[in-house]
């Protein structure tokens, strides 16, 4: 069983935060969700509502769909669609960025928009990201974090959750043992902390000492009797 740990705080520059997360457990799969709402307006409530309806979605989900690690993700994938064919007309202006990570076994699937990222933990080592950002020069999806991280054009995203344009999901397959550690973070996480700041905030649990403009979120996965540090 992977248990999540869920960590957030709104921005010192935020009328309100924009970031959302949640988890959900169907007949043996695992599926967790975090997204990122822009600048835009109600991009915060575009991202509280892609994360319900693809976590809901997931829940309603038959055994027999779930027994298959593909076809769960084809449904998982499905779910987005409806997202941005349903769900985005009620929010015109709005765009958001979205991680999604289902783990079935020992297989693990990231799929993602934006510059939401998921990342494995060694111990005593910063994060090991291994998300794209889609956003700024990162267009190649070839650039490191700390790279894109000190571009002026970060904010700017080329891949998005969006009414006004289509969008492409990144999917990626990933081997998830026993002793895997994950973190999924928004942005301004992975992009305004540094990476010492980064692993006090796991080890701690907490962003209570650390300060920062945007809206932060991690979560972290661990194995039932692991621990995360």
């Amino acid at each position: 069983m992977t248990l999540p740990v869920s960590v957030t705080r709104q921005g010192t520059n935020r009328a309100e935060n924009r970031d959302a997360a949640g988890s959900a457990y169907n007949s043996g799969a695992y599926l967790y969700v975090i997204a990122d709402g822009t600048s835009k307006p109600e991009s915060g409530a575009l991202a509280r509502a892609l994360t319900h309806y693809v976590l809901a979605s997931f829940s309603n989900l038959k055994r027999s769909e779930i027994s298959c690690p593909d076809k769960t993700l084809d449904l998982t994938l499905t779910s987005l669609s409806e997202v941005r064919s349903t769900l985005c007309a009620n929010y015109p202006f709005a765009s958001a960025s979205y991680l999604v990570l289902m783990i079935h076994g020992h297989t693990a699937v990231s799929i993602h928009a934006g510059d939401c990222c998921l990342g494995q933990l060694e111990d005593g080592r910063a994060v090991n990201w291994l998300s794209p950002p889609h956003c700024g020069p990162n267009w190649k999806s070839d650039l490191s974090h700390d790279l894109i991280a000190s571009s002026p054009t970060r904010k700017t995203l080329w891949n998005c959750m969006s009414y006004r344009r289509p969008h492409e999901p990144h999917i990626q397959s990933l081997q998830a043992g026993p002793d895997t550690k994950w973190i999924l973070a928004t942005d301004g996480f992975w992009a305004e902390l540094s990476p010492a700041q980064q692993l006090k905030a796991i080890a701690g649990q907490s962003l209570d000492d650390l300060q920062g403009d945007d809206d932060i979120t991690f979560m972290l996965l661990q194995a039932q009797k692991q621990l995360i540090l």
